[in-house]
C-alpha cells in the first residue's frame, strides 16, 4: 500500500469510529504479543471517545500477558450487534475463528494489519507491510483521533514491537521502528521492567518443552533447513500449552547455517500448527500462503494435516525455497 492510500485510509477508519457507538474489537487466534498488546492499547483509546468497546479473542490470553493494563477484560464470545468490527493483527478472517459470525453480523469491519501474505475480508484494510508491528498502526491511529498516549497505553504498544520483533533482532527492522519506541519511552515505561515481565520471563514447563523440541531437530538441505515437532502428549506431560514454545522456532533460527526453520505443533483435532522462520531472501510466507496461513517473508504460519505423508510433503517444498536461493542440490 502507498503513504498516500494508507493515509487516506487511515482518515477513513478514524471517521468510522467517531461516527460508531458499538465497538467490537478482535485479535486472532494463538494470540501473541503483537496482537495482544495492538488490541488492548487500541481499547483503551477507544474507551476515552466514550464508546462502548468490547475486547475479544478466540483463545484465552497466554498466561504472560494478563498482567498487561486489561488483560483480563478480554472476551472469547460475543452475542451482540455492533455498528463497527475492528480486526487487530488478523490476516484473514478464518483467524478469527468462533468470532468470526460476531463480524459478519456488524454494520462495517475495518482491518488493521501489517501481513504481506493476507485475505481481505472488511470494508476497509488498514495494512501497511512496512511496519515491523501492528502497534505502530495502532500508535498513528491514536494520534489522528486526537488521544493522548499515557504510560498503560505506551506499555501495550511497547509489548507489541518487542515481541513482533524478536526484542528488535528481525532482520526487516527500521530505523521507524526505533523513533516509535522512543516516543513510547517518553511515556515514562521503564522498558527493563516490561522486556523481563513479557518478554525475558518464561515458566519452567516452556524452558522444558523447549529443550524437547531442541532434542528433536531434525536437519535437511545441507543442514540449511532444521525441523522439529511438539505434540498434545508432550504439552500433557510438562503441563504446558502451545504458547509456551512460541520463542522456540526464532530460537531455532540462530543455529550456524540454518536458513530456514519448521516447527510443528500438534493440535487436538488431528492437525498440526506450523511455524516457519527464514533468513535472507527466502520467502517462508508464500509457503504458509499455499496452505492458507499467512504472514511475513520471514515470519509465518499455516495448519496442515497431521500425518506423515504431508509433513514430508511440507518439509520438501520448504527445502525447494533454499534449492531456488542457493542454486544448489544436495
Amino acid at each position: 500500500m502507498t503513504s498516500n492510500s494508507f493515509q487516506i485510509r487511515l482518515k477513513q477508519t478514524a471517521e468510522l469510529i467517531r461516527k460508531s457507538r458499538t465497538i467490537i474489537l478482535a485479535c486472532h487466534m494463538n494470540p501473541d504479543g503483537d496482537s495482544i498488546g495492538s488490541l488492548l492499547a487500541l481499547g483503551q483509546g477507544l474507551r476515552r471517545l466514550r464508546k462502548s468497546v468490547t475486547l475479544l479473542c478466540p483463545d484465552p490470553v497466554p498466561q504472560r500477558y494478563l498482567s498487561l493494563p486489561g488483560a483480563r477484560s478480554i472476551r472469547q464470545t460475543y452475542d451482540g450487534k455492533a455498528d463497527l468490527a475492528i480486526s487487530v493483527d488478523c490476516g484473514s478472517i478464518v483467524q478469527l475463528s468462533q468470532l468470526e459470525h460476531a463480524f459478519e453480523k456488524s454494520d462495517r469491519i475495518v482491518e488493521i494489519d501489517h501481513h504481506l501474505y493476507r485475505t481481505r475480508f472488511g470494508d476497509i484494510q488498514l495494512v501497511d507491510h512496512r511496519v515491523c508491528s501492528v502497534g505502530e498502526i495502532i500508535y498513528r491511529l491514536l494520534q489522528v483521533l486526537g488521544i493522548k498516549l499515557d504510560k498503560r497505553i505506551g506499555e501495550c504498544l511497547m509489548i507489541s514491537t518487542l515481541v513482533e520483533t524478536s526484542s528488535f533482532s528481525r532482520q526487516d527492522i527500521k530505523t521507524a521502528t526505533f523513533d516509535f519506541c522512543s516516543c513510547l519511552m517518553q511515556l515514562g515505561i521503564d522498558f527493563q521492567k516490561v522486556s523481563e515481565r513479557y518478554y525475558w520471563r518464561r515458566k519452567l514447563a516452556s524452558v522444558r518443552l523447549s529443550g524437547l523440541c531442541f532434542t528433536r531437530i531434525v536437519s535437511r538441505a545441507n543442514q540449511q533447513l532444521v525441523w522439529s515437532i511438539i505434540t498434545q502428549e508432550d504439552f500433557k506431560r510438562f503441563k504446558g500449552d502451545q504458547p509456551d514454545v512460541d520463542s522456540v522456532a526464532d530460537e531455532m533460527l540462530m543455529i550456524e547455517n540454518v536458513q530456514v526453520v519448521i516447527l510443528f505443533r500438534e493440535l487436538e483435532d488431528n492437525r498440526l500448527r506450523v511455524s516457519l522462520r527464514s533468513k535472507g531472501k527466502i520467502n517462508i510466507g508464500y509457503l504458509a500462503s499455499l496452505y492458507g496461513g499467512g504472514g511475513h517473508r520471514d515470519v509465518a504460519g499455516c495448519r496442515i494435516h497431521n500425518n506423515e505423508k504431508m509433513i514430508e510433503k511440507f518439509i520438501g517444498q520448504a527445502c525447494q525455497l533454499i534449492y531456488k536461493n542457493k542454486k544448489f542440490r544436495d
